[in-house]
């Protein structure tokens, strides 16, 4: 039982100064005296109150409120405003006592309208190299892109059906005994040639289009983008760009 209130004695005075230094002494006898109208008396307090080095941020600009109200009473409004303004750069959510009279709550208020609030910093994520905030960009519109690989294809498989065309009927050429029939064949393995050649030129131009469009397209402003036009000439296939 003893050895109880032994541990417990103990442990008060060790706490003891902790709590002495968790809240300024002076700040607290200098309230209790302005409360007691003691206004001399809590000036003088309250200036030893600024000087505890164990002092907050918050009871430092307490001090500075009951100093700016022991001022205010004593006729000093400029030691007042000089108190009241020091209080809020300490503090700037720093307030009167709820009793205090409309007056002096006017000239706290005029004072804190002249002080800016304090600018709260959200901190920034650092985002992995190349990968900023915010909405991802929308996915690229590539269109035309696949309209010219499309084609290109398309070109490509025809060319090659009408090259097997004019093969099988060079074959027939070199087989047939008849002339009549051997000119017709002539002919249609010039036709199929030259359309074969077309095409291959068509098909070329299209999927070296869909190449240059698939670097470009969807990454230009709207009234940049260009549109392919495919045309057919003597010698094969052209490609122009339209803006």
């Amino acid at each position: 039982m003893h050895s109880g209130r032994s541990c417990a004695l103990a442990l008060v005075v060790l706490l003891a100064p902790l709590a002495a230094r968790a809240e300024n002494q002076e700040l607290a006898r200098g309230i209790e005296a302005y409360e007691n109208f003691e206004y001399q008396n809590a000036q003088g307090i309250l200036l030893k109150a600024l000087k505890d080095t164990h002092s907050t941020k918050k009871e430092a600009a307490r001090v500075h409120v009951y100093l700016g109200l022991v001022h205010f009473t004593l006729g000093d409004k400029n030691g007042a405003l000089k108190d009241f303004e020091a209080a809020l750069k300490l503090d700037y959510n720093a307030a009167l006592p709820p009793d205090t009279s409309p007056k002096i709550m006017a000239v706290f208020n005029t004072v804190k309208d002249d002080i800016p609030p304090p600018v709260i910093v959200t901190p920034v994520k650092n985002h992995p190299p190349g990968i900023h905030g915010g909405p991802p960009p929308p996915p690229r519109k590539l269109v035309w892109t696949w309209v010219a690989v499309g084609l290109g294809g398309a070109a490509m498989v025809g060319a090659g059906t009408c090259a097997y065309l004019a093969s099988a009927a060079k074959t027939d050429f070199d087989k047939e005994p008849f002339a009549d029939k051997a000119n017709d064949l002539k002919a249609t393995i010039e036709t199929r040639a030259l359309t074969a050649n077309i095409l291959f030129g068509v098909g070329a131009a299209g999927l070296v289009t869909g190449l240059i469009l698939f670097l470009t397209e969807g990454s230009s402003e709207p009234d940049q983008v260009s549109t392919p036009v495919v045309s057919l000439t003597p010698g094969g296939a052209a490609v122009t760009f339209s803006f």
